[in-house]
């Protein structure tokens, strides 16, 4: 296995609570997040880490010129009011492993700062990695004017 890691920050004009309650509603997402189709909510609990919510997310990429549609579960858990982990088991052997805080920006809103991690076997790490780096930064750029309107 193999392992690629990228981080992204974005400052809003949102409390920090309420940004990291945007970003653990994956339905939210769609139009913001560069392949995201649907985001469907399937189970939700309390774990010791907080409560968490699993989703059925269907994407839309590419291979080449080749589209493919990719159905997969993401498992996110509120670990506190401003902050939030993910778990995308991708595909067999292939796991993103996210971490999003929020902190107040020094003139209003919140600065919000994602780790994201990705595992995968050798010869996939590379397209994985950049797939998620390209749906993230995508919605890590418009946040800032979707948290903007009323």
């Amino acid at each position: 296995m193999a392992t690629r890691r990228f981080e992204l920050t974005t400052t809003v004009p949102a409390d920090p609570v309420v940004a990291i309650d945007f970003l653990s509603e994956l339905s939210r997402h769609r139009g913001l997040h560069a392949f995201m189709v649907s985001a469907e909510l399937v189970g939700w609990g309390r774990g010791a880490d907080g409560d968490w919510r699993e989703w059925l997310v269907i994407d839309r990429l590419k291979l080449g010129p080749i589209p493919y549609t990719f159905r997969y579960r993401a498992h996110i858990t509120r670990t506190s009011p401003t902050s939030l982990r993910g778990r995308v088991p991708a595909a067999p052997g292939c796991v993103l492993d996210i971490t999003t805080t929020g902190e107040d920006a020094e003139n209003g809103g919140a600065v919000l700062h994602e780790t994201t991690v990705v595992t995968a076997p050798g010869i996939l790490v590379g397209y994985m990695a950049e797939s998620a780096r390209v749906a993230h930064t995508r919605t890590f750029s418009l946040l800032p004017d979707e948290l903007a309107r009323p």
